[in-house]
């Protein structure tokens, strides 16, 4: 068994180093509260709930009492993938199975005196979700793909003076990792040709793994009208182990290789810088928008190394991935409708870190751009958000690799739905 049969027989197993679900370039989640989903920009910046400690931990500084939030954001993901078959030149195509993701959050803050504020909080930064049909043309680079991170934020904030607040944050970081993938019996006899003799690759963790990483935050009130916001939050390394189960034919059942086996390997989450201004045009009318810059190039590869020389005839195997840093880019606003409504709206860019010359099946390999509306209402200590956007991924095209599974083709229909709600109250 040469290298290169050796690297496709693993080649999802580079979603370990992905980050539920979902739909976000790379692998980044976004939905961070009902009010994020669709003024990132303005949380950013002016804050005015918990939930702005996602994006700055600054921004709570201005918040009285104690404060509790918590929702969840539903997402309903859409796409569709063509392939051409090298031998009859016909075009296959297959629709991924859609998927409802939640991704719940919650955050909590209490104002400790004027000028000191703590909080905590709960949310998903990164994910990936993915099924397929086991019979799928694609199926030798996945079928299906469930990877959770789950972070707990304990967040400080001080305000320094009436105009300037800093914060900071400790991340704990937590991830869940599933994978499955067909392996073709080829791979042991070239005579074995029926896919009914495929072999199942399983890979779940054999324990949640943890990182710490940290945030930290400004915000700045440059004038009475003008509110600026920037943020930093850290990398997170990841050792990841994991359990490799393989389920074979009877008849493949003393093959020497794809024996039931452990593997670990090591994933950094990126890091990530937000800048975000706001403007109130009028009391009510308030604009803004926000640059992230995710430095994705951390993930240029991944070697997922064997416990045992049984699993692939190889002690470990190096996958080559070289992502791109991107920038997105959010403009939007609000409107405050009276004293109990407030209107919200954003569009958003959010470019691809993926490099095509390394081409798989786990996220569709285009940018997106994304269209919100939301609104929130107030009733003395009360406030519910709600938001709903559509994530429009345009069609894109993919070079056959067919090492790893890949087909000549590309990725169309791409498309997510998400709707947000969150409840606060305050104490």
């Amino acid at each position: 068994m040469n290298t290169k049969q050796i690297k496709s027989i693993v080649t999802a197993a580079a979603v370990l180093a992905l980050g539920t679900t979902a739909f976000g370039a790379g692998y980044a989640l976004f939905e961070s509260s009902a009010t994020g989903n669709a003024d990132a920009a303005g949380l950013t910046t002016k804050g005015g709930e918990p939930s702005a400690m996602f994006f700055n931990p600054a921004a709570i500084s201005d918040l009285e009492g104690t404060q509790v939030s918590v929702g969840s954001s539903f997402l309903l993901t859409h796409f569709s993938i063509e392939g051409k078959n090298p031998y009859t030149g016909k075009t296959m195509r297959k629709e991924a199975d859609d998927r409802l993701f939640t991704l719940p959050h919650a955050y909590v803050t209490h104002k400790v005196s004027d000028d000191f504020q703590i909080g905590l909080g709960i949310f998903s930064k990164f994910g990936l979700g993915l099924t397929m049909d086991d019979d799928w043309f694609g199926r030798y680079n996945n079928v299906e793909v469930d990877i959770l991170t789950m972070t707990v934020a304990p967040t400080i904030s001080w305000k320094i003076s009436d105009s300037v607040s800093v914060g900071a944050a400790l991340n704990l970081q937590a991830m869940d990792v599933a994978l499955k993938q067909k392996i073709p019996a080829t791979k042991l006899n070239p005579s074995l040709t029926s896919p009914a003799l495929d072999i199942t690759q399983d890979l779940e963790s054999s324990e949640i793994s943890t990182g710490v990483g940290a945030s930290i935050g400004i915000t700045w009130d440059a004038t009475e009208d003008l509110h600026l916001g920037a943020s930093y939050t850290s990398r997170v390394k990841h050792d990841i182990d994991g359990d490799v189960s393989y389920y074979k034919s009877p008849m493949l059942a003393a093959a020497p290789v794809f024996k039931d086996t452990t593997a670990s390997a090591e994933l950094t989450t990126p890091d990530e810088v937000i800048i975000a201004a706001t403007y109130d045009v009028t009391d009510r009318l308030t604009l803004g928008a926000a640059v992230t810059y995710t430095a994705w190039s951390v993930f240029d590869g991944l070697t997922i190394e064997y416990d045992s020389l049984a699993a692939v005839g190889a002690p470990e195997v190096s996958l080559e991935k070289n992502w791109k840093d991107t920038v997105r880019f959010a403009f939007g606003g609000s409107y405050q409708l009276n004293d109990a409504w407030v209107l919200r709206a954003s569009y958003t860019y959010d470019d691809s870190p993926l490099n095509k010359s390394h081409p798989d099946y786990l996220v569709p390999a285009h940018d997106r751009h994304i269209f919100a509306v939301g609104a929130g209402w107030t009733k003395n200590d009360w406030t519910v958000d709600m938001s709903y956007f559509f994530e429009f991924v345009p069609s894109t095209s993919l070079t056959a690799d067919f090492d790893h599974g890949v087909y000549d083709g590309g990725y169309s229909d791409g498309n997510a739905n998400c709707l947000g709600i969150t409840v606060t109250r305050r104490f």
